[in-house]
């Protein structure tokens, strides 16, 4: 009884590591870096995660635990609820419909495919700032948080394909 038990709770665990890794990762770009100076811009490394999974767990990555943690995501750094969401769906729709042309794709390759549907994630996002805003919205900041997230993304993609063998995802 206690084996089944177990592996059952064992089960559960690894369908749940992609969305866990992706609140891990929400709460960690909360965190303002120092990297540059005093910046408070961080990585978006969270949507390094809903690219990575998107390619290699498509089927058990769903649209609604996407938009439940990226409303999470909006209530922890304040944004307008239904930001986030919007780009998690872009990054998880393009990434979900270019799958077979991507996944057995040397790295340098998937690294130059997430940086283009990054940096129009990070576009989408200075749209929506100019337009819920109302003025300009300076592109500097959203600039250089792109250029961490994809910075970041190697080391990304090395750790949570690690813990996909980890757990055997």
């Amino acid at each position: 009884m206690r084996v089944v038990f177990s592996q059952r709770l064992s089960g559960g665990f690894k369908k749940i590591v992609p969305e866990m890794s992706i609140l891990f990762l929400i709460i960690l770009s909360v965190q303002p870096q120092s990297v540059l100076g005093n910046s408070v811009i961080s990585p978006f490394l969270c949507l390094s995660a809903v690219f990575y999974w998107s390619l290699h767990r498509q089927g058990h990555l769903y649209v609604v635990t996407l938009i439940i943690l990226g409303i999470i995501s909006d209530i922890l750094i304040g944004a307008s609820l239904g930001f986030t969401p919007i780009l998690f769906l872009t990054v998880f729709a393009i990434s979900s419909w270019q799958k077979k042309n991507v996944l057995l794709k040397p790295f340098y390759l998937i690294w130059g495919v997430f940086s283009l549907i990054s940096g129009l994630a990070f576009v989408i996002a200075w749209a929506i700032t100019f337009f819920v805003s109302l003025q300009y919205a300076d592109i500097g900041p959203f600039a250089i948080q792109y250029f961490m997230t994809v910075i970041s993304f190697p080391i990304l993609d090395w750790l949570l394909s690690h813990i996909q063998r980890a757990v055997a995802v």
